[in-house]
């Protein structure tokens, strides 16, 4: 216990440096806020006694990062995210920001290493290099929660409520500015929300705010059980912010939790393959080359996966499906003449909706397209990818065109989409703003590594919940899913198991906030940041000035 107190007493990670160069006297810039006497070793400094709150700070910022590690998806420990980081602020306490950002350093990186270990597998070598960087990016926005602080006097409750909302506003604003960037958007879709993909009442939020508003209340949730904690160790007076953000976190949950309904009359079942179709060694050998790359390259590679995924169909086909969604595989032409009467054969007999992922050849270019075809065996329409990568353009593909059409069906209006197009925001909510109710994507994400999939597979759970719209994926070696309105999974693939899934969800015709107004909260919080720091600078400039 005294150790802890000497956490959170210490103002800076080597008090007298900063004494001595700020011409102040050790005991003003290393006072305890709450009065209580100073241990022995802050008058007394010595190389051991300095060193060791050093090392203990770093020792709770990494027990942080190890924390938010498990809480992610993968491990999927995602309660522990609502008080993973206290042990960090409390190691920051009193610190100003360079001390804090220097402090933070484990945290972020331990936390940024696991939840991106994915990036070399993905990016090649970069990854490597990449990982430490989006650390540094992590405890760079604790540095700015900290000096967005300031020197907010705790014991008013203006002071303390800044104190509060400086962190969580710092992180809001940073993390979404990092998403919605157009150079790091493509493949940094690792969110503080990610922790809660599985958690459906604290998802609901998504529904007013998107992902911004699920990272801020992460965040206030952990910040004001930091001063919680700093109230009982310090034996101080309790005070009402730190409640009134408790009773607030815990009326966003809650609300979230009644807000999830049970499950109408009208449900219906919708099945997803998973194909293994670019490591089958039958596939491999059937086309040019070592792999099902970006299209299959000959008829007979073509023919393999078609028979792999008509038999992973029909092993479910007794549950009576209404949608089959198979992965991304661009199996063929959207027109072949090999392949387009099978598939039109298939969905005659399950008497059910089949989307596949082909290659159109259109004026526009060389597209990956979502092939929708009704029970009947006709197309009932298709729609070409948007977000493509750069090995699909290197490839010859182009993207498809930004404009989305909703299809009719007995089930309710359908909209179409394949793989990245789910990392896009705008990309769902246009499909829910022209009246989609469910959206159904192939999907591939074969990178070789199991830790990318359920990363991938979180953002299907996002749109989900953000648009009220159903969701369901066939993945080619990734994560297959059946989602309903309100982000409860009734189905999930494992990760690089050939497999048919099927399960059961349904339609609303509700239409949330988020859908009308998109990322009002992430630029709210961009905003009230920005307005913050610039009272910040004005407020040390008034500082300095001469009287």
């Amino acid at each position: 216990m005294d150790d802890l107190l000497t956490i959170i007493e210490v103002c800076s990670l080597d008090g007298a440096l900063l004494a001595a160069a700020q011409q102040l006297p050790l005991t003003d810039r290393c006072r305890p806020s709450s009065g209580t006497p100073m241990h022995s070793f802050l008058s007394h400094p010595t190389r051991t006694t300095t060193a060791r709150p050093l090392l203990a700070r770093l020792a709770l910022s990494a027990l942080s990062g190890v924390l938010m590690a498990l809480a992610m998806p993968g491990i999927d420990l995602g309660w522990l995210a609502w008080f993973a980081l206290v042990p960090l602020l409390i190691a920051i306490e009193e610190l100003p920001a360079g001390a804090a950002f220097r402090v933070a350093l484990p945290f972020s990186l331990v936390w940024a290493i696991s939840a991106h270990r994915w990036y070399p597998f993905v990016l090649g070598p970069a990854g490597f290099a990449l990982m430490p960087l989006v650390g540094v990016f992590y405890a760079a926005l604790i540095r700015l929660g900290v000096w967005l602080r300031g020197q907010a006097e705790p014991h008013t409750f203006g002071g303390e409520l800044l104190g509060l909302l400086a962190l969580p506003l710092a992180w809001t604003a940073g993390e979404f500015l990092r998403a919605a960037a157009p150079v790091t958007s493509g493949w940094w879709f690792v969110l503080l929300a990610n922790s809660q993909w599985l958690n459906p009442p604290a998802l609901q939020v998504l529904t007013l705010t998107g992902t911004p508003g699920l990272a801020f209340t992460l965040m206030l949730a952990n910040v004001a059980l930091t001063r919680l904690v700093l109230v009982v160790l310090r034996r101080e007076p309790l005070t009402p912010a730190p409640l009134l953000a408790m009773a607030a976190v815990g009326a966003v949950v809650g609300w979230g939790a009644l807000t999830l309904p049970s499950p109408p009359a009208d449900v219906f079942t919708v099945a997803a393959t998973v194909d293994l179709a670019n490591t089958d060694p039958v596939i491999q050998a059937s086309g040019e080359g070592t792999a099902a790359g970006y299209r299959a390259s000959t008829p007979a590679q073509s023919q393999a996966i078609f028979d792999v995924n008509a038999a992973l169909t029909r092993s479910v086909s007794a549950t009576g499906p209404a949608f089959v969604v198979w992965p991304e595989h661009e199996i063929a032409d959207s027109d072949d003449p090999l392949i387009r009467p099978q598939l039109a054969a298939l969905a005659r007999e399950l008497q059910a909706y089949l989307v596949v992922d082909t290659v159109w050849q259109a004026p526009t270019g060389m597209h990956d397209t979502a092939l929708l075809i009704g029970p009947d065996g006709a197309e009932v329409g298709r729609q070409a990818k948007v977000n493509i990568t750069s090995g699909e353009r290197g490839a010859g593909f182009q993207a498809g065109p930004p404009t989305h059409q909703v299809f009719t069906t007995p089930y309710g209006r359908v909209g179409l989409g394949v793989c990245w197009d789910r990392h896009i925001t705008t990309i769902t909510r246009q499909l829910a703003q022209q009246g989609a109710q469910l959206v159904l994507m192939p999907d591939d994400s074969d990178f070789g590594t199991p830790w990318f999939p359920p990363y991938h597979a979180a953002d299907s759970v996002f749109r989900a919940v953000e648009n009220r719209v159903a969701f369901a994926l066939g993945s080619v070696s990734g994560v297959a899913q059946v989602i309903d309105p309100y982000g409860h999974m009734s189905a999930r693939s494992s990760i690089d198991a050939r497999q048919g899934i099927t399960g059961a969800t349904f339609v609303t015709e509700e239409r949330t906030l988020y859908t009308r107004w998109g990322d009002w909260f992430g630029w709210l919080a961009v905003g009230l940041a920005t307005l913050l720091a610039l009272w910040r600078v004005r407020a040390g400039q008034t500082k300095r000035s001469p009287r």
